[in-house]
Protein backbone atom coordinates (compact mmCIF):
# COMPACT_ATOMS: atom_id res chain seq x y z
CA UNK A 1 0.00 0.00 0.00
CA UNK A 2 1.33 3.10 -0.97
CA UNK A 3 1.83 6.32 1.59
CA UNK A 4 -0.62 8.41 -0.15
CA UNK A 5 -3.30 5.28 0.81
CA UNK A 6 -2.11 5.30 3.80
CA UNK A 7 -2.98 9.10 4.83
CA UNK A 8 -6.56 8.70 3.17
CA UNK A 9 -7.27 5.94 6.54
CA UNK A 10 -4.81 6.93 9.35
CA UNK A 11 -6.63 7.38 12.57
CA UNK A 12 -3.72 9.07 14.28
CA UNK A 13 -3.35 10.29 17.82
CA UNK A 14 -6.69 12.43 17.65
CA UNK A 15 -8.60 9.67 15.08
CA UNK A 16 -7.78 12.07 11.89
CA UNK A 17 -8.84 10.48 8.32
CA UNK A 18 -8.38 12.02 5.56
CA UNK A 19 -11.63 10.82 4.02
CA UNK A 20 -14.18 13.62 3.12
CA UNK A 21 -17.74 14.77 3.58
CA UNK A 22 -20.62 17.26 1.74
CA UNK A 23 -22.22 18.27 5.01
CA UNK A 24 -20.93 21.52 4.54
CA UNK A 25 -21.17 24.04 1.42
CA UNK A 26 -23.33 21.45 -1.01
CA UNK A 27 -26.26 22.57 -2.57
CA UNK A 28 -29.29 21.37 -0.88
CA UNK A 29 -31.04 19.13 -2.98
CA UNK A 30 -35.01 18.65 -2.52
CA UNK A 31 -35.74 17.02 1.11
CA UNK A 32 -37.64 14.15 -0.20
CA UNK A 33 -35.04 13.45 -3.09
CA UNK A 34 -34.66 9.44 -2.96
CA UNK A 35 -31.46 7.75 -4.53
CA UNK A 36 -33.63 5.59 -6.27
CA UNK A 37 -35.89 5.80 -9.47
CA UNK A 38 -38.08 8.40 -7.62
CA UNK A 39 -35.49 10.80 -8.07
CA UNK A 40 -35.83 11.59 -11.55
CA UNK A 41 -38.08 14.86 -11.69
CA UNK A 42 -40.97 15.79 -13.42
CA UNK A 43 -40.74 18.56 -16.47
CA UNK A 44 -43.02 20.72 -13.20
CA UNK A 45 -39.69 19.61 -10.86
CA UNK A 46 -41.89 16.97 -8.75
CA UNK A 47 -40.85 13.06 -8.85
CA UNK A 48 -42.03 10.87 -11.96
CA UNK A 49 -45.55 9.71 -12.02
CA UNK A 50 -44.27 6.49 -11.92
CA UNK A 51 -40.85 4.66 -11.20
CA UNK A 52 -38.59 3.98 -13.80
CA UNK A 53 -35.93 1.46 -14.18
CA UNK A 54 -32.18 1.91 -13.60
CA UNK A 55 -30.74 4.09 -16.08
CA UNK A 56 -28.58 2.96 -18.59
CA UNK A 57 -25.10 4.92 -19.05
CA UNK A 58 -22.02 3.96 -20.69
CA UNK A 59 -18.97 6.58 -19.24
CA UNK A 60 -15.39 7.61 -19.95
CA UNK A 61 -13.86 7.96 -16.81
CA UNK A 62 -9.86 8.46 -15.10
CA UNK A 63 -8.70 6.25 -12.10
CA UNK A 64 -5.71 6.88 -9.81
CA UNK A 65 -4.74 3.79 -7.78
CA UNK A 66 -2.91 1.05 -9.26
CA UNK A 67 -5.68 -0.95 -10.98
CA UNK A 68 -8.90 0.22 -11.71
CA UNK A 69 -12.29 -0.17 -9.99
CA UNK A 70 -13.72 -3.16 -10.86
CA UNK A 71 -17.42 -3.32 -12.32
CA UNK A 72 -18.64 -5.52 -9.62
CA UNK A 73 -16.27 -3.70 -6.97
CA UNK A 74 -17.83 -1.44 -3.99
CA UNK A 75 -17.06 1.71 -6.07
CA UNK A 76 -18.91 1.03 -9.04
CA UNK A 77 -21.40 -1.04 -7.39
CA UNK A 78 -22.72 1.30 -4.65
CA UNK A 79 -22.62 4.06 -7.13
CA UNK A 80 -25.18 2.06 -9.43
CA UNK A 81 -27.11 1.41 -5.74
CA UNK A 82 -27.47 4.82 -4.76
CA UNK A 83 -27.54 6.09 -8.67
CA UNK A 84 -30.20 3.88 -9.66
CA UNK A 85 -28.45 2.93 -12.52
CA UNK A 86 -26.15 0.36 -14.66
CA UNK A 87 -22.97 1.81 -15.28
CA UNK A 88 -20.79 0.83 -17.99
CA UNK A 89 -17.63 2.70 -17.75
CA UNK A 90 -14.37 2.48 -19.70
CA UNK A 91 -11.56 3.08 -17.32
CA UNK A 92 -8.69 4.80 -18.20
CA UNK A 93 -5.23 5.64 -16.30
CA UNK A 94 -4.51 8.89 -15.32
CA UNK A 95 -1.12 9.42 -17.34
CA UNK A 96 -2.47 8.59 -20.85
CA UNK A 97 -6.55 9.95 -20.15
CA UNK A 98 -6.23 12.78 -22.07
CA UNK A 99 -4.33 10.79 -25.14
CA UNK A 100 -7.63 8.12 -25.01
CA UNK A 101 -10.00 11.45 -24.88
CA UNK A 102 -8.59 13.13 -28.11
CA UNK A 103 -8.78 9.82 -29.81
CA UNK A 104 -12.62 9.30 -28.61
CA UNK A 105 -13.46 12.87 -29.57
CA UNK A 106 -11.73 11.97 -33.08
CA UNK A 107 -13.66 9.13 -33.66
CA UNK A 108 -17.10 10.20 -32.70
CA UNK A 109 -17.47 6.94 -30.86
CA UNK A 110 -18.36 8.00 -27.59
CA UNK A 111 -20.02 7.17 -24.66
CA UNK A 112 -22.86 8.50 -23.43
CA UNK A 113 -21.18 10.40 -20.67
CA UNK A 114 -17.50 11.70 -20.60
CA UNK A 115 -15.65 13.22 -17.83
CA UNK A 116 -13.03 15.76 -18.33
CA UNK A 117 -10.58 17.23 -16.14
CA UNK A 118 -10.22 20.45 -17.82
CA UNK A 119 -13.08 21.81 -20.05
CA UNK A 120 -11.36 24.51 -21.42
CA UNK A 121 -8.83 23.15 -23.59
CA UNK A 122 -9.17 23.97 -27.09
CA UNK A 123 -10.15 20.38 -28.33
CA UNK A 124 -13.35 20.39 -25.95
CA UNK A 125 -14.30 24.13 -26.41
CA UNK A 126 -14.29 23.47 -30.35
CA UNK A 127 -16.36 20.67 -29.52
CA UNK A 128 -18.73 22.77 -27.57
CA UNK A 129 -18.65 25.30 -29.79
CA UNK A 130 -19.30 23.01 -32.93
CA UNK A 131 -22.54 21.38 -31.38
CA UNK A 132 -20.93 17.86 -30.32
CA UNK A 133 -22.32 18.41 -26.92
CA UNK A 134 -25.92 19.45 -25.14
CA UNK A 135 -26.29 22.34 -23.72
CA UNK A 136 -27.63 20.95 -19.93
CA UNK A 137 -29.27 24.82 -19.16
CA UNK A 138 -32.74 23.79 -20.60
CA UNK A 139 -32.99 20.87 -18.21
CA UNK A 140 -31.97 22.38 -14.96
CA UNK A 141 -35.95 23.01 -13.92
CA UNK A 142 -36.94 18.73 -14.47
CA UNK A 143 -33.90 17.73 -13.06
CA UNK A 144 -33.07 20.17 -10.21
CA UNK A 145 -30.24 18.69 -8.56
CA UNK A 146 -28.10 20.02 -11.26
CA UNK A 147 -28.65 23.50 -10.76
CA UNK A 148 -27.93 22.95 -6.68
CA UNK A 149 -24.03 22.97 -6.93
CA UNK A 150 -22.60 26.00 -5.73
CA UNK A 151 -22.69 29.37 -8.07
CA UNK A 152 -19.32 29.77 -8.46
CA UNK A 153 -18.79 26.19 -9.67
CA UNK A 154 -21.20 26.62 -11.93
CA UNK A 155 -20.18 29.63 -13.08
CA UNK A 156 -16.67 28.80 -13.08
CA UNK A 157 -17.78 26.01 -15.36
CA UNK A 158 -19.97 27.90 -17.97
CA UNK A 159 -19.03 27.96 -21.73
CA UNK A 160 -20.30 31.36 -23.18
CA UNK A 161 -22.59 31.70 -20.76
CA UNK A 162 -24.19 28.07 -20.72
CA UNK A 163 -23.89 25.18 -18.36
CA UNK A 164 -22.38 22.08 -20.71
CA UNK A 165 -20.74 20.64 -17.72
CA UNK A 166 -22.17 18.98 -15.04
CA UNK A 167 -19.31 19.48 -12.33
CA UNK A 168 -17.24 17.00 -9.95
CA UNK A 169 -16.77 19.13 -6.82
CA UNK A 170 -13.99 20.08 -5.07
CA UNK A 171 -13.41 22.29 -2.61
CA UNK A 172 -13.99 25.80 -2.77
CA UNK A 173 -11.29 26.47 -0.48
CA UNK A 174 -8.48 24.35 1.19
CA UNK A 175 -5.36 26.80 1.74
CA UNK A 176 -5.76 28.24 5.46
CA UNK A 177 -3.54 28.81 8.48
CA UNK A 178 -2.48 25.53 10.30
CA UNK A 179 -0.65 25.88 13.79
CA UNK A 180 0.37 24.35 16.69
CA UNK A 181 -1.93 24.05 18.74
CA UNK A 182 0.58 23.72 22.02
CA UNK A 183 2.88 26.47 21.26
CA UNK A 184 -0.66 28.64 20.61
CA UNK A 185 -1.89 27.17 24.37
CA UNK A 186 2.08 27.78 25.73
CA UNK A 187 2.16 31.63 24.74
CA UNK A 188 -1.15 32.71 25.89
CA UNK A 189 -2.89 32.97 22.95
CA UNK A 190 -6.06 32.02 20.62
CA UNK A 191 -5.99 31.25 16.70
CA UNK A 192 -5.58 34.85 14.96
CA UNK A 193 -8.64 36.14 13.41
CA UNK A 194 -6.93 39.48 12.50
CA UNK A 195 -3.31 40.71 10.21
CA UNK A 196 -2.34 42.07 13.97
CA UNK A 197 -3.49 39.15 16.09
CA UNK A 198 -1.22 36.94 13.15
CA UNK A 199 1.58 39.28 13.21
CA UNK A 200 1.42 38.45 17.38
CA UNK A 201 1.37 35.11 16.97
CA UNK A 202 4.33 35.02 14.76
CA UNK A 203 5.82 37.44 16.85
CA UNK A 204 4.95 35.12 20.32
CA UNK A 205 6.67 31.90 18.44
CA UNK A 206 9.72 33.49 17.84
CA UNK A 207 10.39 35.65 21.49
CA UNK A 208 9.13 33.62 24.15
CA UNK A 209 10.06 30.21 23.74
CA UNK A 210 7.25 28.46 22.70
CA UNK A 211 8.60 24.92 22.66
CA UNK A 212 10.18 25.69 26.42
CA UNK A 213 13.66 24.36 25.76
CA UNK A 214 14.94 27.51 26.95
CA UNK A 215 16.84 28.59 23.43
CA UNK A 216 15.60 31.19 20.91
CA UNK A 217 15.51 28.78 18.21
CA UNK A 218 12.12 28.97 16.59
CA UNK A 219 10.47 31.44 14.70
CA UNK A 220 6.65 32.35 13.18
CA UNK A 221 5.89 30.96 9.27
CA UNK A 222 7.03 28.25 7.10
CA UNK A 223 7.37 28.71 3.56
CA UNK A 224 9.06 26.55 0.38
CA UNK A 225 9.93 26.57 -2.52
CA UNK A 226 9.28 30.70 -3.09
CA UNK A 227 5.51 29.89 -3.39
CA UNK A 228 4.02 32.87 -0.86
CA UNK A 229 0.80 31.68 0.14
CA UNK A 230 -1.67 33.53 -1.84
CA UNK A 231 -4.40 34.11 1.06
CA UNK A 232 -1.84 36.71 3.11
CA UNK A 233 -2.50 38.58 -0.21
CA UNK A 234 -6.62 37.81 0.25
CA UNK A 235 -6.12 39.42 3.60
CA UNK A 236 -5.34 43.02 2.48
CA UNK A 237 -8.20 42.41 0.06
CA UNK A 238 -6.25 42.13 -2.54
CA UNK A 239 -8.15 40.49 -5.65
CA UNK A 240 -7.79 36.81 -6.68
CA UNK A 241 -5.20 36.65 -9.59
CA UNK A 242 -7.00 39.33 -11.48
CA UNK A 243 -9.63 42.32 -11.05
CA UNK A 244 -12.55 42.86 -13.27
CA UNK A 245 -14.37 46.28 -13.18
CA UNK A 246 -18.05 46.58 -14.38
CA UNK A 247 -16.26 47.20 -17.77
CA UNK A 248 -14.96 43.86 -18.00
CA UNK A 249 -11.54 45.67 -17.64
CA UNK A 250 -9.05 42.84 -16.37
CA UNK A 251 -5.96 44.39 -14.01
CA UNK A 252 -3.69 41.30 -12.48
CA UNK A 253 -3.29 41.29 -8.81
CA UNK A 254 0.60 42.49 -8.21
CA UNK A 255 -0.15 45.90 -9.78
CA UNK A 256 -2.86 46.87 -7.19
CA UNK A 257 -2.19 48.64 -3.31
CA UNK A 258 -3.44 45.87 -1.40
CA UNK A 259 -1.20 43.20 -3.06
CA UNK A 260 1.59 45.75 -2.53
CA UNK A 261 1.03 45.75 1.24
CA UNK A 262 0.78 42.32 1.64
CA UNK A 263 3.82 42.45 0.13
CA UNK A 264 5.82 44.57 2.37
CA UNK A 265 4.08 42.70 4.93
CA UNK A 266 6.23 39.45 4.19
CA UNK A 267 8.88 41.14 3.80
CA UNK A 268 8.76 42.70 7.40
CA UNK A 269 8.30 38.81 8.39
CA UNK A 270 11.58 38.21 6.67
CA UNK A 271 13.36 40.73 8.21
CA UNK A 272 12.44 40.13 11.66
CA UNK A 273 12.76 36.16 11.13
CA UNK A 274 9.46 35.44 11.22
CA UNK A 275 9.75 33.44 8.36
CA UNK A 276 12.83 30.90 7.28
CA UNK A 277 15.18 33.35 5.23
CA UNK A 278 15.90 29.95 2.28
CA UNK A 279 11.69 30.30 1.30
CA UNK A 280 12.67 30.77 -1.99
CA UNK A 281 14.77 27.60 -2.52
CA UNK A 282 13.96 25.01 0.32
CA UNK A 283 12.04 22.38 -1.03
CA UNK A 284 8.64 21.50 1.03
CA UNK A 285 9.24 18.23 2.43
CA UNK A 286 13.15 19.59 3.73
CA UNK A 287 11.38 22.58 4.59
CA UNK A 288 8.31 20.41 6.64
CA UNK A 289 11.08 19.33 8.79
CA UNK A 290 10.94 22.31 10.86
CA UNK A 291 7.28 21.61 11.87
CA UNK A 292 8.54 17.80 13.38
CA UNK A 293 11.92 19.76 14.73
CA UNK A 294 10.05 21.78 17.03
CA UNK A 295 11.60 25.02 14.84
CA UNK A 296 8.39 26.67 13.77
CA UNK A 297 4.74 26.96 14.56
CA UNK A 298 2.39 27.76 11.41
CA UNK A 299 2.11 27.16 7.54
CA UNK A 300 -0.14 28.09 5.43
CA UNK A 301 -1.44 24.95 3.34
CA UNK A 302 -4.36 22.65 2.33
CA UNK A 303 -5.59 22.09 5.54
CA UNK A 304 -7.09 18.85 4.77
CA UNK A 305 -4.59 16.75 3.28
CA UNK A 306 -1.95 18.26 5.15
CA UNK A 307 -3.17 17.99 8.79
CA UNK A 308 -3.83 14.43 7.92
CA UNK A 309 -0.23 14.42 6.39
CA UNK A 310 1.68 15.98 9.30
CA UNK A 311 -0.68 13.55 12.13
CA UNK A 312 0.65 10.69 9.88
CA UNK A 313 4.67 12.08 9.89
CA UNK A 314 4.52 12.23 13.78
CA UNK A 315 4.02 8.22 13.82
CA UNK A 316 7.36 8.09 12.21
CA UNK A 317 8.75 11.54 14.14
CA UNK A 318 7.80 9.83 17.08
CA UNK A 319 7.55 13.92 18.14
CA UNK A 320 3.07 14.71 18.58
CA UNK A 321 1.27 17.58 19.16
CA UNK A 322 -1.88 19.03 18.62
CA UNK A 323 -2.67 21.39 15.53
CA UNK A 324 -5.20 23.84 15.32
CA UNK A 325 -6.45 25.95 11.71
CA UNK A 326 -7.60 29.77 12.14
CA UNK A 327 -10.56 30.99 11.07
CA UNK A 328 -10.24 33.40 7.74
CA UNK A 329 -7.76 36.09 8.73
CA UNK A 330 -9.65 39.47 8.12
CA UNK A 331 -12.67 37.54 7.32
CA UNK A 332 -11.57 36.72 3.76
CA UNK A 333 -10.10 33.84 1.61
CA UNK A 334 -9.78 32.94 -2.04
CA UNK A 335 -11.70 30.54 -3.64
CA UNK A 336 -9.57 28.06 -6.18
CA UNK A 337 -11.51 26.49 -8.94
CA UNK A 338 -14.47 24.11 -6.95
CA UNK A 339 -14.16 21.67 -9.84
CA UNK A 340 -12.31 18.87 -10.93
CA UNK A 341 -14.39 19.37 -14.30
CA UNK A 342 -17.05 17.25 -15.28
CA UNK A 343 -19.22 15.34 -17.37
CA UNK A 344 -20.13 16.05 -20.65
CA UNK A 345 -22.65 14.50 -22.55
CA UNK A 346 -22.19 14.07 -26.41
CA UNK A 347 -25.20 14.31 -29.29
CA UNK A 348 -23.13 11.66 -31.65
CA UNK A 349 -24.11 8.82 -28.65
CA UNK A 350 -27.09 10.45 -26.83
CA UNK A 351 -29.62 11.18 -29.93
CA UNK A 352 -32.38 12.31 -28.66
CA UNK A 353 -34.21 14.31 -25.72
CA UNK A 354 -35.49 11.16 -24.84
CA UNK A 355 -31.67 9.99 -24.57
CA UNK A 356 -30.44 12.77 -22.40
CA UNK A 357 -33.08 12.72 -20.02
CA UNK A 358 -32.41 8.76 -19.11
CA UNK A 359 -28.61 10.18 -18.34
CA UNK A 360 -29.99 13.11 -16.69
CA UNK A 361 -32.10 11.07 -14.72
CA UNK A 362 -28.83 9.04 -13.27
CA UNK A 363 -26.61 12.39 -13.01
CA UNK A 364 -29.94 14.10 -10.96
CA UNK A 365 -30.05 10.96 -8.63
CA UNK A 366 -26.53 11.18 -7.29
CA UNK A 367 -26.79 14.54 -6.02
CA UNK A 368 -29.88 14.16 -4.08
CA UNK A 369 -29.65 15.46 -0.29
CA UNK A 370 -30.59 11.35 0.18
CA UNK A 371 -27.45 10.00 -2.11
CA UNK A 372 -25.09 12.30 -0.49
CA UNK A 373 -25.53 11.33 3.00
CA UNK A 374 -25.44 7.51 1.37
CA UNK A 375 -22.42 8.46 -0.41
CA UNK A 376 -20.74 9.70 3.25
CA UNK A 377 -22.03 6.56 5.13
CA UNK A 378 -20.08 4.57 2.50
CA UNK A 379 -17.13 6.60 2.97
CA UNK A 380 -17.07 6.50 6.91
CA UNK A 381 -17.70 2.44 6.43
CA UNK A 382 -14.34 2.25 4.08
CA UNK A 383 -12.36 4.32 7.31
CA UNK A 384 -13.48 1.35 9.71
CA UNK A 385 -11.96 -1.33 7.03
CA UNK A 386 -8.61 -3.14 7.61
CA UNK A 387 -6.27 -1.11 4.95
CA UNK A 388 -5.79 -3.69 2.73
CA UNK A 389 -9.57 -4.00 2.32
CA UNK A 390 -10.44 -0.47 1.49
CA UNK A 391 -11.24 1.54 -1.67
CA UNK A 392 -9.08 4.39 -2.92
CA UNK A 393 -11.68 7.45 -1.68
CA UNK A 394 -9.88 9.42 -5.26
CA UNK A 395 -11.46 6.86 -7.25
CA UNK A 396 -15.07 7.51 -5.35
CA UNK A 397 -14.41 10.97 -6.09
CA UNK A 398 -13.55 11.08 -9.21
CA UNK A 399 -16.57 8.68 -10.25
CA UNK A 400 -19.38 10.74 -8.78
CA UNK A 401 -20.64 14.12 -9.41
CA UNK A 402 -21.57 15.26 -6.32
CA UNK A 403 -19.71 16.75 -2.99
CA UNK A 404 -20.27 14.12 -0.92
CA UNK A 405 -17.30 13.05 -0.06
CA UNK A 406 -15.37 16.10 -1.05
CA UNK A 407 -14.81 17.00 2.92
CA UNK A 408 -14.12 15.32 5.87
CA UNK A 409 -16.29 12.54 6.76
CA UNK A 410 -15.27 11.42 10.14
CA UNK A 411 -16.26 12.58 13.52
CA UNK A 412 -13.73 13.30 15.78
CA UNK A 413 -12.75 16.68 16.94
CA UNK A 414 -10.19 17.43 14.30
CA UNK A 415 -12.55 15.78 11.62
CA UNK A 416 -14.95 18.45 13.10
CA UNK A 417 -12.70 21.39 12.84
CA UNK A 418 -11.80 21.04 9.31
CA UNK A 419 -15.25 20.79 8.26
CA UNK A 420 -15.71 23.81 10.11
CA UNK A 421 -13.09 26.07 8.68
CA UNK A 422 -13.47 24.87 5.07
CA UNK A 423 -17.26 25.89 5.62
CA UNK A 424 -15.64 29.65 7.19
CA UNK A 425 -13.22 30.20 4.78
CA UNK A 426 -15.56 28.80 2.01
CA UNK A 427 -18.03 31.24 3.21
CA UNK A 428 -16.21 34.39 2.58
CA UNK A 429 -13.92 32.97 -0.58
CA UNK A 430 -13.52 35.92 -3.16
CA UNK A 431 -13.70 33.86 -7.14
CA UNK A 432 -10.83 34.33 -9.48
CA UNK A 433 -12.38 35.60 -12.50
CA UNK A 434 -9.97 34.30 -14.98
CA UNK A 435 -11.64 31.11 -13.80
CA UNK A 436 -12.14 29.36 -17.69
CA UNK A 437 -11.23 31.50 -19.35
CA UNK A 438 -8.06 30.91 -22.11
CA UNK A 439 -5.68 33.63 -22.77
CA UNK A 440 -3.81 32.59 -26.05
CA UNK A 441 -0.87 35.13 -25.21
CA UNK A 442 -1.13 33.12 -21.24
CA UNK A 443 -0.69 30.29 -23.05
CA UNK A 444 1.93 30.96 -25.10
CA UNK A 445 4.36 33.25 -22.83
CA UNK A 446 2.88 31.76 -18.87
CA UNK A 447 6.44 30.54 -17.33
CA UNK A 448 7.89 33.58 -18.71
CA UNK A 449 5.53 36.05 -17.26
CA UNK A 450 5.03 33.83 -14.28
CA UNK A 451 8.58 33.87 -13.32
CA UNK A 452 8.98 38.03 -13.84
CA UNK A 453 6.68 38.68 -11.18
CA UNK A 454 7.99 35.86 -9.02
CA UNK A 455 11.46 36.78 -9.10
CA UNK A 456 10.15 40.37 -8.49
CA UNK A 457 8.30 39.16 -5.56
CA UNK A 458 10.88 37.09 -3.58
CA UNK A 459 13.96 40.07 -4.73
CA UNK A 460 11.39 42.62 -2.63
CA UNK A 461 10.70 40.40 0.16
CA UNK A 462 14.68 39.68 0.63
CA UNK A 463 15.25 43.54 0.22
CA UNK A 464 17.16 42.79 -2.81
CA UNK A 465 15.07 45.49 -4.75
CA UNK A 466 12.76 48.49 -3.45
CA UNK A 467 9.69 49.82 -4.76
CA UNK A 468 10.82 51.19 -7.83
CA UNK A 469 12.06 47.98 -8.71
CA UNK A 470 9.04 46.08 -8.22
CA UNK A 471 7.31 48.32 -9.97
CA UNK A 472 9.93 48.35 -13.18
CA UNK A 473 9.58 44.60 -12.59
CA UNK A 474 5.41 44.83 -13.15
CA UNK A 475 6.00 47.71 -15.70
CA UNK A 476 8.20 44.44 -17.78
CA UNK A 477 5.62 41.96 -16.85
CA UNK A 478 2.72 44.21 -18.85
CA UNK A 479 5.10 45.25 -21.63
CA UNK A 480 6.58 41.32 -22.27
CA UNK A 481 2.61 39.98 -22.77
CA UNK A 482 0.77 40.92 -19.33
CA UNK A 483 -1.33 43.78 -21.18
CA UNK A 484 -2.04 41.80 -23.45
CA UNK A 485 -3.26 39.12 -21.36
CA UNK A 486 -5.64 41.44 -19.93
CA UNK A 487 -7.18 42.18 -22.87
CA UNK A 488 -7.81 39.38 -24.46
CA UNK A 489 -9.28 38.04 -20.53
CA UNK A 490 -11.42 41.17 -20.82
CA UNK A 491 -12.78 39.86 -24.09
CA UNK A 492 -13.44 36.33 -23.11
CA UNK A 493 -14.99 37.37 -19.88
CA UNK A 494 -17.66 39.60 -21.78
CA UNK A 495 -18.49 36.91 -23.72
CA UNK A 496 -18.90 34.43 -21.09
Amino acid sequence: MNKKSKLQTWGGPLGVAILTTAALLSGCGASDDKPSASSSASPSGGPAATPAGPAKVSMLNVYLSNTAPKADGPIVKETERIGNAKLDITYVPFNVYNEKLNVTMTSGDMPQAIMVENPFITSILNGVRSGMFWDLTPYYNEFPNLKNYDKQILNNLSIDGKNYVIPRPRPLVRLATIIRKDWLDNVGLKEPTTIDEYYSMLKAFKDKDPDKNGANDTYGLMIYENNIPSEIFAWFGAPNNWSVDKNGTFVKDAETKEYKDGLKFVRKLYQEDLINKNFAIVVRNEARKDLYNNKVGSSIESIDAVVPFYYFQMEDTKNRFPLTVSPPINGKAYAAAGHYGGALIPKTSVKTEKDLKEVLRYFNAVNSDAAKAEFVKIAQENEKKPAADQFNLDDLKNLITTDAVVYPVGTTDTDNMLKKRMAEHAGVSIPDPSNGLISPTQTEKNEQLKTILLDARAQYIMGKIDDAGYDAAVAQWKKTGGDQVAKELSDLYKKK
